[in-house]
């Protein structure tokens, strides 16, 4: 029997509707084709549009290295741009310019793949995600800053070679501001954080627990709204990604890492995508909001009924799905 389930933070509502589901194994996801030649791809060391991206090199450490994006949703603005709202066509509609900035973060490894970095890898990436955090909000108009991350081109990766992105931008983005809403609503009639309760629901639970350690829980999101959808805690309360310190970094990384192994393992040649939501820039900390890691695995498409209504349909119950996520990895 198919059941509506309500995000406690967010108030949405979903459909679980396992019934119409596939096991993990049912899944034939085909294995992508060889990456371009090492000697033609834009961010191999080396290749002329390698050369190219070193005028607009950000960062570089061991193994990664950080550019400007070459076609940013975000541009920075300059002390004289306008981060201001306008009103075009005789005031009906209202717009602003597109102020922030965006950066692609480039693994120097064109033979690895995001199920294969290892957790010292990992950890450099979401190091290099703190250190441009902290740089990009201290330019002028930025408001909200998204790491993230898109694994296969069902995920959106347009390039085969592993990078992650970078979005600086002068909005809150629409699901942090409805989080940090309901976050809001919900420490108004209860005096807790949400997130820090279902933190503890979750550890009592058990049954949608993917991993834990001693940082970090990850776990199967009850109103998930794709097949395996997980999210990310730390265990203590903590409102700003980029106050980590290094040891919290390592955890981050190793149950990052074994939460995408199992998925991975699960079914074969995976697509999703990971991002981060914390608190925006404009605010110093919040006793109400949690920031989070969510992977969202990309095995279904959005009907008319999703895209109509707002109301999503999952195919795998999460307690399903956890427990296929929880099933011993291989020696």
């Amino acid at each position: 029997m198919p059941q509506l389930r309500q995000n406690i933070i967010t108030g949405d509502w979903v459909v679980i509707a396992p019934e119409r589901a596939k096991r993990p194994a049912d899944y034939n996801i085909s294995p992508l084709p060889p990456k371009m030649d090492k000697s033609n791809c834009p961010f191999c060391e080396g290749t002329k549009g390698y050369k190219e991206n070193q005028k607009v090199l950000r960062a570089s450490s061991e193994h990664i290295y950080v550019i400007n994006n070459k076609f940013p949703a975000f541009v920075e603005s300059g002390k004289k741009a306008s981060v201001r709202s306008y009103y075009p066509e005789k005031g009906f509609y209202r717009a602003r310019e597109a102020i922030g900035d965006h950066d692609v973060i480039i693994v120097k490894d064109h033979e690895t793949s995001l199920p294969h970095f290892s957790k010292s890898l990992m950890a450099e990436m979401i190091e290099v995600f703190c250190d441009r955090y902290n740089a990009m909000k201290k330019e002028p108009g930025v408001v909200s800053i998204m790491p993230i991350y898109n694994h296969r081109p069902e995920a959106g990766a347009s390039i085969a070679h592993p990078h992650a992105q970078i979005f600086a931008s002068g909005i809150v983005a629409n699901t942090v501001g409805k989080e940090m809403s309901g976050a809001e609503r919900y420490f108004g009639i209860n005096g807790a954080c949400v997130f820090c309760d279902i933190i503890a629901h979750e550890l009592k639970e058990k049954v949608r627990v993917v991993a834990k350690n001693d940082d970090f829980l990850s776990a199967s999101f009850y109103a998930a709204r794709f097949p395996m959808e997980t999210w990310i805690y730390p265990l203590d309360h903590c409102s700003q990604f980029e106050d980590m310190h290094k040891s919290n970094i390592n955890n981050l990384a190793d149950v990052l890492m074994e939460t995408i192994e199992r998925m991975s393992r699960a079914i074969p040649h995976l697509p999703l995508n990971f991002y981060i939501h914390t608190l925006p820039t404009t605010h110093k900390s919040s006793s109400s909001y949690h920031w989070h890691l969510e992977i969202t695995p990309r095995l279904a498409n959005y009907g008319g009924y999703e895209l109509g209504s707002g109301v999503i349909i999952d195919i795998m119950s999460p307690e399903d799905a956890a427990e296929y996520l929880r099933k011993p990895t291989k020696s």
